[in-house]
């Protein structure tokens, strides 16, 4: 092949995939709209992770760009951060009986959908315990991945796991009664300044930074939010973030959780997803159950509670419970902290629970 050849095919491959870009992009903006229009939470959200489905799946082999995700993580940080008070930390000390409880009992569901998976489904045992660990699921992708375990079961398992949740609780939020909670999002009269609009980016453009430090799950958000919290519950300054800048935020993660549905995954696997999608409604439908034995202990709204126990993505479930006005600070204790012991003692759970003679080889 010659060389002007080899130039006009990659310039027919950059024009198919600006082509795609353009159209997975005008697809989340219409779904967004229409979102809008009936009134979902996070419609941005939602609608950017169902054109990332329909494009990924169509074979559009698109990949939301590293820098752009983790920038996006950054400012989901800081959009959370300013609807945070200190009481986070009350509710983490008051109640941190509950909050290992509940951890361990969603835990112990995430594992007895692993367990079903396996027994019914014919998912073999590691990867239907790795793929039914709740939260950071690309690092149990990794994980199964550096230990030889079938990723693309893992990552099925999570990834159609994370998008259920998202629907689900877009759902829940959009047709229970709104919580009696203010509008933790809204900015107050008056509090708007351009000042105040770049202090706010810089928080979140420390993102790829804290990205490095590898020791802290979750650190391109979690480093702006805690910085970006103690700047709030200061006094120092009022966090302010452009409406565009958040619905980006928004389609950013969506799209990324959306564009990780491939042809390829599913093909390779293709037998199992019924399975895969039965287990994360019986795992939706744990958690509901959760949250009800949860308002026996806590004066909080059903949206709240069942937010606390969802098995998502920490920051999906953070913007869903803002956008949906549950109270974000019971939200981000329960799931702050069933996220650090996922990281940090998952794969010790992971060995004790694959000990138990319940699986089937």
């Amino acid at each position: 092949m010659s060389i002007a050849e080899t130039d006009g095919q990659r310039w027919r491959e950059h024009g198919a995939k600006a082509r795609n870009w353009a159209g997975l992009i005008l697809l989340a903006v219409m779904l967004a709209f229409v979102l809008t229009q009936v009134g979902f939470p996070a419609a941005v959200l939602l609608g950017s992770m169902i054109a990332g489905i329909v494009f990924g799946v169509g074979g559009a082999q698109l990949r939301m760009p590293r820098i752009v995700y983790i920038l996006a993580q950054g400012f989901a940080g800081v959009f959370i951060a300013r609807s945070l008070t200190p009481s986070i930390l009350v509710d983490v000390s008051a109640h941190w009986p509950l909050l290992i409880l509940f951890t361990a009992l969603t835990l112990a569901s995430a594992f007895f959908v692993g367990w079903s998976i396996n027994r019914w489904g014919g998912v073999a045992q590691m990867p239907a315990i790795l793929g039914s660990l709740p939260g950071m699921s690309g690092a149990m992708v990794i994980i199964a991945q550096e230990r030889g375990i079938d990723g693309r079961i893992v990552a099925l398992m999570q990834y159609t796991r994370l998008a259920s949740v998202i629907f689900a609780v877009s759902m829940i939020t959009h047709f229970l009664p709104n919580s009696p909670l203010a509008n933790l999002a809204a900015d107050p009269v008056g509090g708007f300044s351009w000042t105040a609009v770049g202090l706010s980016a810089l928080l979140a453009l420390i993102a790829p930074f804290a990205a490095r430090l590898r020791w802290i799950p979750a650190a391109a958000m979690l480093a702006p939010l805690v910085l970006g919290a103690f700047l709030e519950a200061s006094g120092a300054f009022h966090i302010v973030l452009l409406d565009e800048v958040v619905s980006l935020t928004f389609a950013v993660i969506g799209l990324e959780v959306g564009l990780k549905f491939t042809r390829e995954s599913l093909a390779n696997v293709v037998r199992i997803v019924p399975v895969v999608l039965v287990s994360c409604l019986l795992l939706i439908a744990l958690s509901a159950l959760l949250a009800l034995v949860l308002r026996l202990f806590l004066p909080i709204d059903m949206l709240t509670a069942f937010l606390a126990t969802a098995p998502g993505s920490i920051e999906t479930v953070a913007i869903v419970a803002i956008a949906g006005h549950a109270d974000v600070s019971v939200v981000l204790a329960f799931q702050t902290v069933r996220m650090l012991v996922v990281v940090l003692f998952g794969p010790f759970i992971m060995k004790q629970i694959a000990r138990i003679p319940i699986w089937k080889d």
